[in-house]
């Protein structure tokens, strides 16, 4: 294990090992831009998953992505002879767990860099110590920043920031064609049923606001058909709701769809890390999930806990009846849309441009 600090100055390749979640590698982008910007002629190859990797398809930083999956028995072979092949000068590892290092080690590559947790420091050349390590809330942000500081590089915008490939635009353009504005994006679902506010008030929310929007649209993977199915079946008042995965909604024109709505009402899943990282007003809903772990400095964001009152000692992880997310009430989810719409009314977004 080496104890010097890796200095990219000389490499040619950096592999990147991408997070599972696909909210995660938005909020990795600031590092992966700040490593391109501090070593541009340095070719970065991302590794992953489809849906993180559909976040970072077109950014400058990137050379190239390769979906690659290690789950299964022999995953962290399979995957690590990938990553060999492409002949890294080192892998940065985003990932935390305990076989994606494993999956860098079978890689043979000499420089191994990633966070010291889940046993596997024997796994790494340079393990880095983790933000979050008294075990109280840190935003996830920071640790993608003390991984690329092991490298002697600074983030100096702490922001994502995404910009859609001008194809997926296009795709994205012809998926809201003919929509009524303001188009108001709504995410009912999320990786756990805890996270998700119940579907019926979706459809409510649509009914309460429907003078100040034009459409409703619906973002969800097809593995949620039944809960956007829900949402349709319980809306009765108001304007149109417009299940876009019935439309073509993919992970190609995702970002680019949720970048061209006006606004934007989500649990805490995927979508809303795209939509703060292209400047969409956002109304954020967090039950049994600690939203301290994914804040985003900056961002135009209006979040809505389920019980606001706990203090810096208590995360709302360990407290799943306290923070039912059905206790957020309809009408203040409404009162911050009103405000997002407002705000989307009042001037051009900030740029979303990359360094």
């Amino acid at each position: 294990m080496s104890a010097s600090r890796p200095d990219p100055s000389g490499w040619r390749r950096l592999a990147v090992v991408a997070p599972n979640w696909l909210g995660d590698a938005v909020m990795a982008e600031p590092a992966m831009r700040a490593v391109h910007v501090a070593h541009p002629t340095l070719e970065i190859v991302g590794f992953g998953r489809a849906a993180p990797l559909s976040a970072w398809r077109g950014h400058p930083a990137f050379g190239d992505l390769v979906i690659a999956d290690d789950r299964g028995l022999a995953g962290p072979w399979s995957v690590g002879r990938r990553i060999a092949s492409i002949r890294p000068d080192a892998v940065l590892l985003l990932r935390g767990s305990f076989r994606s290092a494993l999956t860098t080690r079978c890689s043979g590559v000499p420089i191994r860099i990633g966070l010291d947790r889940d046993g596997r420091r024997r796994l790494l050349t340079h393990p880095v110590p983790r933000p979050d390590r008294d075990g109280r809330p840190r935003p996830t942000l920071h640790s993608y920043d003390a991984l690329v500081r092991a490298l002697g590089i600074t983030v100096a915008d702490p922001r994502p920031r995404l910009r859609p490939t001008a194809d997926a635009v296009t795709a994205a353009a012809a998926l809201l064609d003919g929509l009524p504005r303001p188009i108001v994006g709504l995410v009912p679902g999320g990786s756990k049923l805890p996270k998700r506010w119940p579907p019926e008030r979706f459809a409510e929310l649509v009914a309460r606001v429907g003078d100040r929007i034009g459409t409703a649209v619906l973002f969800g993977s097809p593995d949620e058909r039944p809960v956007l199915d829900a949402v349709m079946d319980a809306h009765r008042d108001g304007p149109d709701i417009v299940d876009l995965t019935r439309r073509g909604l993919d992970l190609g024109n995702l970002t680019a769809a949720i970048g061209a709505c006006d606004a934007l009402v989500t649990n805490d899943t995927g979508p809303r890390h795209l939509a703060i990282a292209q400047d969409v007003p956002t109304v954020s809903l967090f039950g049994p999930t600690d939203h301290r772990w994914t804040i985003i400095p900056r961002a135009r964001e209006r979040i809505l806990l389920a019980e606001p009152f706990l203090d810096d000692d208590h995360v709302a992880d360990r407290h799943p009846q306290a923070c039912r997310i059905e206790r957020i009430p309809v009408g203040d989810v409404a009162a911050a849309l009103c405000r997002c719409l407002d705000e989307a009314a009042s001037g051009p977004r900030v740029s979303s441009c990359l360094a």
